[in-house]
């Protein structure tokens, strides 16, 4: 076996590491250093350093392990770092003999490194099974100049196929056997790092869906001016439907987008920020921005600057691929980009394996931790987002943290009606309007990621484990909370060289709760595949002046048991992390300062960052569900969550919460004593038409909601559908004064078209072209009512009066059946029998309306064999007359199978007709000579195939299947 397929066998599970210490994976040393003596972590690092280094002749090799006395010593050498394997275990490039030897007297180890340090875990858990097959496969490759590596190869003629070259991160992904991967490419000195490359899915997993969840009823409620506007959503995946009246006029043209249309993009670009021209429930976030479509056939970023030229500052990613507890080429890469385009902030889902485990790294078969999907979502300068349920649960099946390094995620958590996938759409939303909002106020300047990741952490509301933990991150999304840190300037940001320090100085008053502030940066990407993300590094802590205490940011445990990873969080310095985050839940009143340290910045001079603070006020109390008459549909759901925002000091404070129908002159008690620490109470939505009003009475006073409806959604219907005018109707809302119509014609949105105070009304199709309309109820209380759904009226199944007509073959007659749409116009109507062309016509039943009645019956009681024809003439009140259209139904007569048609071409199919439903039966066709030529069972219709027989003369019969003959015929077939 050879040296690498040597190295490639010694990845062995953490149980292996007692019996066999010196073939223990590198990346399950992090997490113990602290934990062992000196002796033990130079084991550790011995049996990295053996791993990696090689004894057999080098050759002209550029790379070298170096183990060094400690990370001081070796920082004092000037080598290109390549990647680092651990505190004091790297792997250097070194292309001068005297840089080797000044190597020699910085590290306490060095030797050549063998190839095996450029492989991805997901490539070292590969066996020689693998690397033996001379089927293709995919890798994903990185270099210091990939256009000059593939340069080369193309110069040598190298057998491999190029799939997808991405310049920004000097990787490509390439195609050719594992092998020949092994043998040709993994040598050369060019090539920096390799992957097996995975192809991406959609990560779906229906659970529910309510737009309180993340209070996006409130932000769109109280907030009507946070709309998205001006801000270009991109959406990365296969491509959305142009057509769907949520999205459509607000897709920009896009060279880069997919070629494949799917429900799934466009589902993902409705949560975001589809209009609600549909209903209330197709209304995003961010319902006024446009969307940039791009396709995730390459799971590298899109080009950076291609973005930024069209707008784009949030790109939502929904979609994974494997587990993968690695920090890839992908993963970089967004880092990379991030870096130069600090304004453009990516959204991924987390993943739907969140009962699985990894098979790599430090958290290797651990269940339910470390399982997000794709090397992506390793990067540090993007959010991650879980999915919950309604109730704020995260799913059992949304992917959970740490990252492969240690850091928190997911981030952050929102409602995933479909999987983590819907809950990435969501805050993607949640970040166009963050960014409207700031812009709005900021000379249309786009803001910084860094400030949007803070005002959203901060602003998230705590879930699961109290504190941040590896299932949520800092909880889960309020977009309410999120736009007020924006909409009220309660964030900050500057600058920090090496070893400096900010300091902002803030005032708490009295009766605060829940203070939190939150430090977010953008780093600059780390060497692939390196032991750890994060480079420039900076600390933030909170002083209380009068006691001198100082608050450190909440940390998690990253030790790889499972019990360890759901322990609460600790104060301590954050080394890991590029957000962090210190609260206090009942600070006392008085002076803080805010200390911001750079404790390392080496890839720029000054590093950027931002933070959001926020407290609550002890005793507020606010209701935040139902506000508006969205939140309430029986029809939907006949339980309503109804929820308030309070802060509280003792959790068993309770209220009595009553609710009103006549304006507050008598109560209801709805429940007496619930702890308002809790915030929701689900309440049965009484089956009636009624306003109503809550209360919730407790020792700091009394609170009252907004007025509200309840009362059924208004439905639109289409009466009749004629060429020149239409009729549309609705229910009475009980308390309408008038109704508005709305249409949709060169808009991206619903236009008001009418105003009436009838439930019906005739539309002149001359003198509008829309086809979809809506209807919204306009109250004598001023109250919001919900609008109707839209409807297009072409797919109603309305005619011209009429719904349909049917015509079936009974055995011995044909029935027809006919639906009218509205007999409030009809006058009568006349049953016909026609010909082909709608002439000669013989009727046979004439008929009135009758109250109550739409559908209506007649009888052909002597259909001829063949095609029979019939139609509908009908008497409108006004004195005129319309016609159907025709409909027509095959009668075989006293036959009983009928062939159609007869000559047929041999072009065509022969198709059939039975006399009756008869199991078991074949057809044959039979040559002049009797010879049977063809065979095809059938049941009661269908085709019969002449395709390829010689045009003449045939005869046919209908078999039983203990050969009896039921019926036979001929059959010519022409040209």
């Amino acid at each position: 076996m050879s040296p690498l397929r040597s190295l490639l066998k010694m990845h062995l599970p953490f149980s292996s590491y007692k019996a066999k210490p010196v073939l223990f994976h590198f990346f399950f040393l992090v997490f113990t250093l602290n934990s062992f003596s000196q002796q033990n972590k130079n084991t550790y690092y011995d049996s990295i350093f053996n791993k990696y280094a090689t004894t057999s002749n080098p050759g002209k090799t550029i790379f070298y392990i170096l183990k060094t006395g400690s990370a001081v010593n070796f920082n004092s050498c000037s080598y290109i770092t390549m990647r680092v394997l651990s505190p004091q275990v790297y792997i250097v490039k070194i292309s001068d003999t005297a840089f080797l030897k000044g190597a020699y007297s910085c590290a306490g180890k060095i030797a050549p490194a063998n190839n095996t340090w450029k492989l991805s875990p997901s490539l070292e858990e590969k066996t020689d099974r693998f690397f033996h097959k001379k089927t293709v496969s995919t890798f994903t490759i990185t270099s210091g100049d990939i256009i000059a590596l593939l340069a080369s190869w193309n110069k040598k003629k190298l057998n491999i196929k190029i799939a997808q070259v991405h310049k920004e991160a000097n990787a490509a992904v390439i195609a050719c056997g594992a092998g020949y991967f092994q043998a040709y490419l993994l040598p050369d000195t060019a090539l920096y790092f390799a992957d097996i490359y995975i192809k991406p899915q959609t990560e779906i997993q229906l659970i529910g869906y309510n737009r309180s969840v993340n209070a996006i009823n409130l932000a769109q409620h109280i907030i009507p001016g946070a709309t998205g506007s001006g801000i270009t959503i991109g959406i990365k995946e296969k491509k959305m439907d142009e057509a769907d009246i949520d999205l459509q006029k607000r897709i920009q043209p896009s060279a880069i987008a997919g070629t494949e249309t799917d429900n799934h993009a466009t589902v993902i670009a409705s949560l975001a920020g589809g209009a609600g021209n549909s209903f209330y429930t197709g209304k995003g976030l961010a319902w006024k921005s446009r969307f940039y479509p791009s396709s995730y056939a390459t799971l590298f970023p899109d080009d950076g600057n291609l973005l930024v030229q069209n707008s784009v500052s949030v790109q939502n990613h929904s979609y994974g691929t494997i587990i993968q507890n690695f920090y890839g080429a992908e993963g970089a890469a967004y880092d990379a980009q991030t870096w130069q385009h600090k304004n453009i902030l990516h959204i991924f889902s987390s993943g739907n394996k969140g009962q699985e485990s990894s098979t790599q790294g430090q958290y290797a078969n651990i269940p339910g931790f470390a399982n997000l999907t794709g090397n992506f979502k390793m990067a540090k300068n993007i959010i991650t987002v879980a999915a919950t349920d309604t109730g704020l649960a995260v799913a059992p099946f949304s992917s959970a943290g740490p990252l492969y390094d240690g850091r928190i995620a997911p981030q952050i958590a929102a409602l995933g009606p479909n999987g983590t996938s819907d809950a990435a759409a969501i805050v993607s939303g949640a970040v166009a309007l963050l960014q409207q909002v700031y812009k709005d106020s900021n000379n249309n300047i786009v803001p910084p990621a860094s400030l949007m990741k803070a005002a959203l952490f901060n602003s998230a509301d705590d879930v699961g484990n109290k504190g941040i933990d590896h299932h949520s991150g800092f909880g889960a999304v309020n977009v309410f909370n999120a736009v007020k840190i924006i909409q009220q300037r309660r964030y900050d940001g500057n600058t920090l060289a090496q070893n400096e320090n900010w300091i902002k100085n803030i005032t708490v008053p009295a009766r605060a709760a829940n203070l939190k502030i939150t430090l977010c940066w953008t780093d600059t990407a780390s060497p692939v595949n390196n032991n750890k993300a994060l480079v420039n590094d900076l600390d933030i802590e909170l002083i209380e002046i009068a006691t001198g205490s100082i608050y450190k940011p909440w940390q998690l445990s990253t030790f790889a048991a499972a019990d360890s990873l759901q322990m609460l969080p600790t104060r301590k310095r954050d080394s890991l992390n590029t957000a962090e985050q210190i609260s206090i839940d009942f600070p006392a009143a008085g002076q803080y300062q805010i200390r911001v340290a750079a404790r390392q910045v080496q890839t720029i001079a000054k590093q950027e960052f931002n933070i959001a603070c926020t407290w609550d006020t002890l005793n507020t109390f606010q209701f935040t569900n139902p506000v508006n008459a969205n939140d309430i549909n029986r029809n939907e759901n006949e339980v309503l969550t109804i929820k308030w925002r309070t802060a509280v000091a003792d959790t068993n404070t309770t209220g009595t919460l009553h609710i009103s129908y006549n304006n507050g002159a008598t109560w209801q008690l709805l429940t007496p004593a619930i702890k308002l620490f809790r915030q929701k109470f689900n309440w049965l939505i009484p089956d009636t038409s009624t306003t109503a009003r809550l209360r919730m009475e407790g020792a700091a006073g009394t609170f009252y909601s907004p007025d509200f409806i309840i009362a059924p959604v208004t439905s639109l219907q289409v009466e009749f559908l004629c060429t020149d005018s239409m009729q549309l109707s609705w229910n009475k809302h009980a308390y309408a004064g008038s109704y508005q119509v709305y249409t949709l014609t060169d808009s991206a949105y619903l236009k008001s078209y009418v105003t009436t105070a009838d439930t019906t009304v005739i539309i002149r199709r001359t003198a509008i072209t829309g086809n979809v309309y809506a209807v919204e109820p306009l109250l004598s209380n001023n109250l919001p009512a919900t609008r109707s759904a839209a409807i297009d009226v072409r797919n109603q199944g309305v005619n011209c009066f009429y719904k349909t007509l049917l015509a079936e073959n009974r055995g011995d007659k044909v029935e027809l059946i006919l639906e009218l749409s509205t007999i409030n116009k009809t006058d009568s109507f006349l049953f016909e029998k026609i010909n082909i062309n709608g002439s000669n016509t013989r009727p046979l039943q004439k008929n009135s309306p009758v109250t109550g009645q739409s559908v209506y019956r007649a009888v052909d009681a002597a259909p001829a064999a063949g095609s029979n024809y019939y139609r509908v003439r009908i008497w409108l009140k006004n004195g005129g007359s319309i016609y159907t259209e025709p409909v027509s139904v095959i009668y075989n007569g006293d036959q009983f199978i009928f062939l159609y048609p007869n000559p047929v071409s041999s072009k065509q199919p022969l198709n059939y007709q039975l006399k009756n439903i008869t199991d078991g039966l074949s057809f044959q066709l039979l040559d002049i000579t009797g010879r049977v030529i063809k065979t095809q069972p059938i049941g009661y219709a269908g085709k019969i195939e002449t395709t390829g027989l010689p045009t003449g003369f045939y005869f046919c019969r209908l078999v039983k299947t203990d050969g009896t003959i039921i019926d036979a015929g001929k059959v010519v077939i022409t040209r």
